[in-house]
């Protein structure tokens, strides 16, 4: 864990090894400066007592340097020589009752926050409560002076213990509290990013669908009226027409492999709007609107034969069983097969013949769309490069409804899509 964090609460100095070498040196320093003060304070204080407590202060200050390590010895180490100071027979003694000794207050908070923040089984926890207990029994009862109420003399010599263990539980909350936002922050980012990318596929899918399959038979459409026309005039609208047509084929393909790179940016209208302050995360989720209204039922596959044949394409369709009954998910993804293998066909296979076929049964739908092969060389307008998603698309859109689809080539050099939806099973929700 960062002892910095980007948010919230710094980590407290005595939690870093830097942070614990300053304060060691403190503690030194002030064991220095305490054992002067005695000797100089108590009436009858030699500088050797001095020295020799002072030494021990010290020495005791150097465990600041393991305490991250060994928790329950360093708080032994400093609550031994606390309870000597305040009961050996010396000035330290006398220093103790009238509360010049400061020292030990800082060293024992110390030693407090750092048992909270490192003691890791109740093993330690517990023996380093009954470290400090016999320290406050010992303390308070040696320090409370004749007549004093012994409660306020348990009391004081607890306070900086609980002072210390307080502040270091109150840090690890605050950081734990911090913690949990960050965690949040991620799962927002990621739930944010996974919207767009699944709002990118959805528009990627309806463009190749829908766009790509009506545009290329205005092309099939314009190069079949420049053929049958003599009319100058007329061949070379059909031509330009037919060149436009080609171009749009070919920017809507870049969109579509724009729309489907996870790391492009995603378009302004569906991109989630940051907080104030914060690019990059989105904000808490607003109610959930209204409910879309129920699509519009999906198109008869019979239209898009139709079309294709006006067109001039070789298709046919065959239904066996009834599709009433159908769920309208599952009629959408019938049609995007058969519109599909027809485009698939007029693209890559032009003047072969296309078999549209579509068995109902009681438990599934078949679909097999099947062209044979090319009579003719593939028009460049409409052949290019392929996106590669409309097939692949059409996988998951299938999967997602509990299906199989396969794609390959046929013996005689056609082509062949095939599919089995279950009816009844399935995404509910998926999108058309």
């Amino acid at each position: 864990m960062d002892d910095n964090g980007p948010t919230g609460l710094r980590e407290v100095a005595p939690f870093t090894p830097r942070a614990a070498r300053v304060a060691a040196g403190a503690l030194v320093l002030l064991a220095a400066a305490n054992g002067l003060f005695c000797a100089a304070i108590i009436p009858g204080a030699d500088a050797a007592t001095a020295a020799v407590g002072a030494a021990l202060m010290a020495a005791a200050s150097l465990v600041v340097l393991v305490g991250a390590r060994l928790p329950l010895t360093a708080a032994a180490v400093v609550v031994a020589v606390v309870v000597l100071l305040f009961t050996a027979a010396s000035p330290w003694h006398e220093l103790a009752r009238a509360g010049g000794l400061i020292w030990s207050p800082i060293a024992l908070a110390w030693a407090g926050a750092n048992l909270a923040r490192w003691a890791r089984t109740p093993v330690q926890y517990t023996a380093g409560s009954a470290v400090f207990l016999c320290y406050v029994a010992v303390a308070g009862t040696a320090t409370t002076p004749p007549g004093a109420s012994l409660l306020f003399g348990l009391l004081s010599a607890a306070a900086p213990v609980l002072g210390g263990a307080t502040m270091s539980l109150a840090v690890r909350l605050v950081r734990a509290r911090n913690d949990r936002q960050r965690q949040a922050e991620r799962e927002r980012e990621l739930l944010a990013e996974q919207a767009r990318t699944e709002e990118r596929r959805h528009l990627a899918a309806e463009m190749h669908d829908v766009v790509s399959h009506q545009v290329s038979l205005m092309v099939l459409h314009a190069g079949a009226l420049g053929a049958a026309t003599a009319d100058p005039d007329v061949r070379a609208a059909a031509d330009e027409i037919r060149s436009a047509g080609s171009r749009a084929i070919e920017e809507l393909r870049g969109i579509i492999g724009v729309l489907h790179d996870p790391g492009s940016a995603a378009p302004a209208e569906h991109a989630a709007e940051p907080p104030a302050g914060r690019p990059g995360l989105t904000r808490d989720p607003a109610p959930d609107p209204a409910p879309d209204p129920a699509p519009d039922p999906a198109p008869d596959p019979a239209t898009l034969v139709a079309e294709a044949r006006a067109a001039g394409q070789r298709a046919e369709l065959t239904v066996a069983g009834a599709p009433s009954g159908v769920a309208p998910h599952v009629a959408r993804a019938v049609f995007r097969i058969v519109q599909e293998g027809l485009t698939n066909a007029r693209k890559h296979a032009p003047g072969a013949p296309t078999e549209a076929a579509l068995r109902y049964r009681a438990d599934a739908v078949m679909v097999d769309v099947v062209n044979g092969a090319s009579e003719t060389a593939p028009d460049p307008a409409l052949a290019g490069g392929g996106s590669g998603t409309g097939l692949e698309g059409l996988r998951q859109r299938v999967e997602l409804l509990g299906g199989t689809l396969h794609a390959a080539p046929t013996g005689d050099g056609g082509f062949r899509i095939g599919a089995i939806i279950p009816l009844g099973t399935g995404t509910e929700g998926a999108r058309s």
